[in-house]
């Protein structure tokens, strides 16, 4: 097996940190359209699971920004869209046609992206799994969202203590 190591400077972090700053917070649903088809075909061409766990983190970006409900924090959002574009640009750092290494530039920026966005893409990911629990086909809000993770606690902590007070 042959190990690659890259080291990146300050400045491909400039060049990357330059990069999200340029690209504002405005998301092209053109462009999700293009990440999304991009993802697909690396899911049937490409067996590495690193790279295939990045594009995995790449959808679920994609599934907030696209979320009717969800607002995304501005920073976050920027951070989400220069990933998304740097992912479908054809001019990235390292040319995705390059076997073995072609897409490690842009797993690069979708792993320090999620190290930004993780707590907010943890929520929203929460957020799902009440909405598909609760919701059933109708209408979820946040404040649906909030009483119902109140309740949960509150039935958590209900729950230890009568098993607790069962122990003595």
């Amino acid at each position: 097996m042959v190990t690659i190591t890259v080291d990146i400077d300050d400045q491909v972090k400039a060049h990357f940190n330059n990069f999200i700053e340029k690209h504002g917070i405005d998301v092209d649903p053109n462009d999700m359209v293009q990440a999304r088809n991009e993802i697909a075909q690396i899911r049937l061409d490409i067996k590495d699971g690193y790279i295939l766990n990045q594009v995995g983190n790449l959808e679920a970006m994609i599934s907030m920004v696209e979320d009717k409900i969800w607002k995304i924090k501005k920073e976050n959002m920027e951070k989400i869209n220069a990933t998304i574009k740097y992912f479908i640009d054809d001019d990235d750092v390292i040319p995705d046609n390059i076997p073995g290494i072609g897409y490690l530039d842009d797993c690069i920026i979708i792993d320090s992206t999620m190290d930004e966005i993780y707590e907010e893409l943890s929520e929203f990911e929460d957020f799902c799994r009440t909405r598909m629990v609760y919701a059933q086909k109708q209408d979820f809000t946040f404040e649906d969202w909030g009483k119902i993770k109140n309740q949960e606690a509150t039935s958590r902590v209900r729950n230890r203590r009568l098993r607790r007070s069962k122990r003595y």
